[in-house]
Formats: C-alpha cells, sequence, structure tokens
C-alpha cells in the first residue's frame, strides 16, 4: 500500500452527500451550505490527504439526458420514498405512504447550470477556506427508487430488459434495473453526445460512456461512481441470479454472461477513458456473486478499470446480517486492483426515513469497529487497513444538516483506526479470488462449490467465528519465506474445494513445519487427505444425525438444541464422503460425525503429530441451512429442528487452545459477533450482540483473558463475561490458575518506578497461584522496560521469563502492578 503523509491516518475522506440542502440556489446560499457541510466533518478531513464530495443528484438520468444545454432543468432527487412506484411489486396500494413524495413544500428548480455551481463551489470552500484538496464525484444508480426517470421507464424501458442466450431473464424480483448490456431503440432526441438523436442499437455502454464523457468535464465532475450492484448484477437486491434461482444451478454459461458483463466496461471505457470508476458493489461476496451472476471481478481488475474494490456493503444496517458484510468486504479486499481499498459508514439516509446512526444502529458503533477490525495482508507479509473512508451520507431525507452525528461518529472512526490492526488476528482466511473465477469459468458443476464457499463463511461469523484477516491466494503463494513466517501466529482458514493437488502440498507443508491451518468444505487431494487421516468413500446426502463431540455454547433451554443435519449437495460443496482413515490413530481427533442408515461421515476432524513442531490442522465438512425459495434477498433458513453447521467452525478452534463459548437462552437466540484483532502485541476482543443477554466464556492458550476494564471468575476453564452491545475490549494478560477466584484488570496512570516513568500502567488482581502471561508492546520488551511488581509498582519484584513476544510468570496470586 502506498504510504500515507505525516500524522494522517488516511489517503481520502470522501463525504456524500444529496442536493436536498440547497434549499436555496443564490450564490451566497450555496456557499453556506458547502462551508457548514465541510466545517462538521472537517475533524475527518483532517485525517486525510485530500477528500472528495460525492453528489448523489438523481438517479443517474441526469446524464442520460444530458444535452449539453447547462440552462436546461433537470429531474433532481427531491423526494421521500420510493419514485417510479409503479416498478415495485410491493407497494400495492396506491395511496401507500411508501410512495415517493417532495422533501419540502417548494423544492428548487435545478439545472446543470446550478450542479456546475454547486460542484465549483464545493472545491473552492474547500480550498480557500479548510485548506483541503477536494474532488467531486458523480453517481448513476441502475434502480428507479431515487427519482422519476421518463429515459428509463418510458422512452427507453428495454434497457430494463435482460436478454441471455436469447431469452429475457428476469426473477421476479421487487423491481428491475438498467441491464448494461442492453441496446438501445432509436429515439430522436437531441443528447450531447448524440445531438442527432440515438441510432437503433447503440449499446448502453456506448452511449452511457459519451454521455459521461461530455457531462463529467463539462460540469466539473472528477470520477464517477456506480451504485447498487450497477454494472455488475442484473439481480443487486437478491442473493439469487442469472445462474441460481434458488432452486437449480448452474443455469448460464459463464462465458456468455461474463463476457456480457464485460462488453458494458470495454464500451464505456472505450468512450469514457479519462475518468476513475468506483464502485459499491453487490451486496454479496465475491464467490456469491461468481455462483449467482458469473460477475467477472478479475477480468475488471487484470484490464485496469477499476482502481479501488468496491467497498463494505452497507446493507448490515438493514438487514443485520453483519457476517455477510464482513464476508463480502474481505472477499473484495483479499486482493487489489490498486493499492488502497475504502471503508464506508452509513450514517444518514436522503432518499428513505431511516438515518441508521440514530435509527438502527441506536447509535452503537459496531459497524464501525467490527469492519474496521478487518485487514488484508500483503505479499511482504504486512497488514493492511483501508485507506479511504467514506461517509453515505451527511445529510438525512429532509436536507438536514446535523452537526450531532459527526461529533459522535467521528472520535468513533479515529479510534478504530488508531486501533487498527497491525498482525493478523486469530484467523486469517486464504481467499481464493483467482481460483473461483478460474473454477467458475472453467467447469459448470463449479457454481454450487463457489455458492458454498462464501455463504458458509458468512453463516460461521455470524455464529461468532473470530475471522477477521484475509490473503488472497496470489499474495499468499508469491510470498517469500520471511513474509509467510509473519503467518506463523495465525491459523490459516483454508477452503479445500479449489486446492490443486500442488497447492494442497504447500499447505501440507506450512503445517508440517509448525504452522496450523483450519479447512472447510469437501476434502480433496490425497496430501491433505493423507494429513488429516481421512478417505473418500460415496457422497452421499440427506437428512443425518450430527455427534458433535466439542464442548458447545450453553443454552437456558437445553432442548431446544438441534441434533439433526439436512444437507444439500447442489449447494453443499456435494456429498459427504469423508470417513477416517485410521480409527486408531492416536493423533486424529474426532469433534463431530454424520450419520444416516447405519452409515457414517467424519464431519470435522483435527490432527497434529509431534515431529510438526507444534503444527495443527483442523477440519470442518459445513453444510448450508438453506431451504429452496422463490425470489428473496436473502436465503431463507431451514426450520430450527436442523442444526447450522456452521458454528462447528468456531467449535473447531478448541483443538488450537481456543474456547470461544457463548451462553444463551435458547437454539435460535442470536449469536454475538467476536473478532480477535492484534495491535502493538494486544488482543483486542470487537464485536456486537444484537441479543444483549448473550454472555462469553473464554479460554486462550495463555489461559483466560483478563480484559483490560474487567472482572470475571478466574479457574473455572473459562473467563465469563457480558462485556457491551458493542465492544471494543483491550486484553493483554491471560491467567490460568486451578482454584477460582474473582480476578480483575484496571488500568491506572503512568507512574515513576524504579527504573523508569512507564507509559502505560495497569494493576491485575484476585490471582490464586496463577501462571501470568503478558503481552507488551514488542519495543517495550526489547528495550527491557516491562516490570511486575507486586501490589503496587514500587512493591517488590516479580520475577519473569520472556518466551518470544510475551512475559510468563509462575505461582502468582494477589494482586501484581504491570509497567512498561
Amino acid at each position: 500500500m502506498q504510504s500515507i503523509g505525516e500524522g494522517r491516518m488516511l489517503r481520502r475522506a470522501t463525504l456524500e452527500m444529496s442536493l436536498k440542502p440547497f434549499r436555496s440556489l443564490e450564490p451566497a446560499a450555496i456557499e453556506a451550505v458547502c462551508e457548514e457541510a465541510l466545517r462538521q466533518w472537517k475533524p475527518l478531513l483532517d485525517m486525510a490527504e485530500s477528500a472528495s464530495m460525492l453528489l448523489w443528484i438523481s438517479d443517474g438520468s441526469e446524464i442520460l439526458t444530458w444535452n449539453g444545454d447547462e440552462s436546461t432543468a433537470f429531474e433532481w432527487a427531491k423526494y421521500i420514498g420510493f419514485a417510479n412506484e409503479e416498478y415495485f411489486s410491493h407497494i400495492q396500494d396506491k395511496s401507500s405512504l411508501k410512495i415517493a413524495r417532495p422533501y419540502a413544500d417548494d423544492p428548487v428548480r435545478m439545472t446543470y447550470g446550478d450542479l456546475k455551481r454547486i460542484v465549483a463551489a464545493f472545491k473552492r470552500i474547500a480550498a480557500d477556506r479548510f485548506g483541503v484538496r477536494l474532488e467531486v464525484g458523480a453517481t448513476f444508480d441502475a434502480g428507479p427508487e431515487f427519482a422519476y426517470s421518463d429515459f428509463k421507464y418510458k422512452l427507453h424501458p428495454e434497457i430494463n430488459r435482460a436478454e441471455l442466450g436469447g431469452r429475457y431473464i428476469g426473477l421476479k424480483a421487487d423491481y428491475t434495473v438498467v441491464c448494461t448490456w442492453s441496446k438501445l431503440k432509436a429515439d430522436g432526441a437531441s443528447y450531447a453526445a448524440y445531438p442527432q438523436g440515438i441510432p437503433e442499437g447503440t449499446p448502453f455502454g456506448r452511449f452511457f460512456g459519451r454521455q459521461c464523457a461530455s457531462f463529467l468535464p463539462a460540469l466539473g465532475f472528477d470520477y464517477i461512481w456506480f451504485s447498487n450492484g450497477f454494472a455488475l448484477s442484473y439481480f443487486p437486491w437478491t442473493y439469487l441470479g442469472a445462474n441460481y434461482d434458488g432452486t437449480s444451478l448452474p443455469l448460464a454459461d459463464y462465458e456468455e454472461l461474463s463476457s456480457k458483463v464485460l462488453s458494458f466496461w470495454d464500451e464505456f471505457k472505450r468512450e469514457c477513458p479519462g475518468y476513475r470508476i468506483e464502485i459499491r458493489g453487490t451486496n454479496f461476496g465475491t464467490g456469491m456473486d461468481l455462483a449467482k451472476d458469473h460477475i467477472p471481478m478479475l477480468d475488471l481488475y487484470e484490464k485496469g478499470y477499476l482502481e479501488y474494490p468496491a467497498p463494505n456493503s452497507p446493507w448490515g444496517a438493514l438487514n443485520f446480517d453483519f457476517g455477510l458484510e464482513m464476508t463480502g468486504y474481505m472477499s473484495r479486499i483479499a486482493e487489489l486492483p490498486g493499492d488502497a481499498y475504502p471503508f464506508r459508514y452509513y450514517p444518514n439516509d436522503p432518499w428513505f426515513w431511516q438515518n441508521p446512526w440514530n435509527d438502527l444502529y441506536d447509535r452503537e458503533p459496531h459497524d464501525i469497529y467490527c469492519p474496521l477490525a478487518a485487514a488484508r495482508i500483503n505479499r511482504e507479509g504486512g497488514v493492511e487497513s483501508p485507506g479511504i473512508i467514506e461517509i453515505l451520507t451527511i445529510d438525512t431525507e429532509r436536507g438536514e444538516l446535523d452537526e450531532t452525528t459527526p461529533a459522535e461518529v467521528i472520535p468513533h472512526l479515529r479510534r478504530a483506526l488508531r486501533d487498527r490492526p497491525d498482525a493478523p488476528g486469530l484467523l486469517t482466511w486464504l481467499y481464493p479470488f483467482r481460483e473461483l473465477h478460474e473454477a467458475a469459468a472453467g467447469a459448470s458443476d463449479a457454481s454450487g462449490a463457489a455458492l458454498f464457499h462464501d455463504w458458509f463463511v458468512r453463516g460461521a461469523v455470524n455464529a461468532g467465528l473470530p475471522l477477521n484477516t484475509v490473503v488472497g491466494t496470489d499474495v499468499f503463494f508469491a510470498m517469500d519465506e520471511e513474509a509467510r513466517r509473519g503467518l506463523d501466529g495465525t491459523i490459516l482458514f483454508v477452503a479445500t474445494s479449489w486446492l490443486t493437488e500442488d497447492k494442497a502440498a504447500r499447505i501440507a507443508d506450512h503445517v508440517r513445519r509448525g504452522g496450523k491451518a483450519l479447512l472447510y468444505g469437501a476434502a480433496r487431494g490425497e496430501p491433505l487427505l493423507e494429513l488429516l487421516n481421512l478417505r473418500l468413500e460415496q457422497p452421499i446426502e440427506g437428512d443425518f444425525e450430527l455427534d458433535v463431540r466439542y464442548e458447545e455454547d450453553e443454552l437456558e433451554e437445553a432442548s431446544t438444541r438441534a441434533r439433526r443435519l439436512r444437507h444439500q449437495s447442489m449447494i453443499g460443496d456435494g456429498g459427504l464422503a469423508e470417513t477416517v482413515r485410521d480409527p486408531g490413530d492416536p493423533h486424529t481427533r474426532v469433534g463431530a460425525e454424520a450419520r444416516q442408515d447405519g452409515r457414517t461421515r467424519a464431519f470435522a476432524v483435527s490432527r497434529a503429530l509431534p515431529e510438526w513442531n507444534g503444527g495443527r490442522i483442523g477440519w470442518v465438512r459445513g453444510s448450508l441451512p438453506f431451504e429452496p425459495s422463490g425470489v428473496t434477498h436473502l436465503p431463507v433458513r431451514q426450520s430450527f429442528e436442523w442444526m447450522d453447521a456452521s458454528i462447528l467452525a468456531r467449535y473447531a478452534l478448541q483443538d488450537f487452545g481456543f474456547t470461544l463459548l457463548q451462553r444463551k437462552y435458547e437454539e435460535r437466540s442470536t449469536p454475538a459477533m467476536l473478532f480477535l484483532k492484534r495491535r502493538d502485541n494486544a488482543w483486542f476482543l470487537v464485536g456486537c450482540k444484537k441479543d444483549s443477554s448473550v454472555r462469553f466464556r473464554l479460554a486462550f492458550p495463555d489461559g483466560e483473558p483478563l480484559v483490560i476494564g474487567q472482572t470475571t471468575v478466574a479457574g473455572r476453564g473459562g473467563a465469563e463475561y457480558a462485556l457491551d452491545r458493542t465492544f471494543h475490549d483491550e486484553c493483554r494478560v491471560f491467567a490460568a490458575q486451578d482454584r477460582p477466584s474473582q480476578a480483575w484488570c484496571r488500568e491506572l496512570s503512568p507512574v515513576p518506578t524504579r527504573a523508569k516513568h512507564s507509559v502505560r500502567h495497569f494493576a491485575v488482581g484476585g490471582l490464586d497461584d496463577a501462571t501470568l502471561t503478558v503481552y507488551p508492546p514488542i519495543e517495550a520488551l526489547d528495550a527491557g522496560r516491562v516490570e511486575l511488581n507486586r501490589d503496587f509498582p514500587e512493591g517488590e519484584a516479580v520475577p519473569f521469563e520472556r518466551k518470544g513476544n510475551r512475559i510468563v510468570a509462575t505461582g502468582v496470586s494477589g494482586t501484581v502492578s504491570v509497567t512498561w
């Protein structure tokens, strides 16, 4: 990643805004709005080297209808609610309050010249009054909801139909969107790029590209943003698509469908080569998009059409599926088209009634701390966090610029960036970005494996799997030995379905030399089968009894625990075929088995041999608990008599020394999300609880975590914590002891000691003959500035031994003071 300037946390800060705050178009009024918007968010702008303002003008139809005359008025997004309501199947009542209504009694009449003056004012005021270099971006949305569009729905409805294989395709979704590979019918109207009208059969990408090539420079825009899956998917709002309808796949030819998607980009970039394109992406992950729509993201990267990947989806604010947000985000940043990637936050909505910071998040910052706990690994083994922060949006549906929102949100952004990861977390997802594309292009039956790949991980993260670091396979296999050593402290989380024999052998070598890996999916390749002590038999599917041998989450209503599994081979990476090769092997632990009609299949195993120098490999077969469905935004879960086996990925960490259990009321209670990031040698527990009654029981290889600012009971095989609805807690101390006691860790003010003036000082108390492990900053360890003293900093020294990146003291009771 390109370095960021001294004292700056970000390369760029992007503010997004509609035109609603401009209630008057007098020059002084325009300048006042621009200045107020920038003033409110200046603390964020000060964290970045540059800034941008992304303007939500209409739905992009203002570009389609641009005729080169600045005096022409255009339809702009001056509504609250759904425009073009007749195209929404869920709005049946024409008197519905959901139908678009003007946000004010007398919205301004907006011309292209007015828009040009607003763009220029933002740039001028940013430079002259705030010393900020500001770009301004234009937006295009493929859907109907933001503003009324005669072009899309009356003059050229043909662009809202997708043709594939000589037939029109559709899922009867809530509404249709612009199909990027559509062709326009002849039109005699005058457009900037086509003053004599649009010729019959003009590709939409060619027309749109030429219009942008005129519109963007004429009005002063610097780049364009493609919104809500535009230019990627014709089905951006559903997990289904042209290749999967909820009951069958594959339905489409990869070459045909991906070529149609690429044809738009080729046409657009040929006509508008000088402007950067940024994308919102779909609501789903890379593997999910490949499975449902054959989206060729790898081609877009390699053709140089994108400088940045899509950011995290803002959809989690509406559906509370933050596991989907996190897995989608990590799948996008595993490999980069450039050298930076964005994070996007959704505090306000200028179109509809929700303003998430107040209305949906309840002013809880979980959707800041959780995605910003994610990081990617580069080829040098370094850890990269986002270099761009995007705010969707800074104004509300009524055009309000409420300064309490930035005043409350920015401190959380600053803290999350200050505590950004600088080392891999507990788990690192080895994401097969290239292999998923190659498999989809090479075999029609690869779609099921790709669909399983990301959706299983989404389920596991929602079930509490602490996955927040990712490395792409191109990156991983290009690392030299020194860079790869930086992954020795993390567990590689690896899908089996894409592993060639050669790459499987390299994962096996990583384990044999002391590394750790947890695999998921159908086991393939003799090197891994041998390592796991597995062999393959006839694949079977259907209904199974699942025997789980891990310690499980505690349920107050134990009778609700599911023990049956319904496995579908089409979306489950094939049937269940794995069995234990040598049941007598003392180094193999079977964590779960599935049984059907007298037949047994291994479902989770782990193995570690003494000669592996601490290396260990684990495997969870996995299954998707989805019902066949009609058109839905998200998969429909099977009834709760059937187990969601994705939770076994978290349970399997017990074999690696990590007990991360939860106490819930019943099986269907929503699990808490937990991420474990590393910063300055500390562990950070980051996450959120939709169900605030959920509690944790945690144990690490070093013992039970004593979280700073918390009290727990140590010595019971796991420290119990309630933690907050949103938590972002530092932990540097672990205690292992046999007898229970109430233990605590508290931050105290820095103090002089016999050897130094401390930078950090905290006390740990309530210990009973404990082995105490402390993770100070490496710099303090190397400088010999770490001290342990009984009771107080000036008390008797507690002897300790340094072991790599930590210190260990034995036989510790009572209270100790830790300083450096």
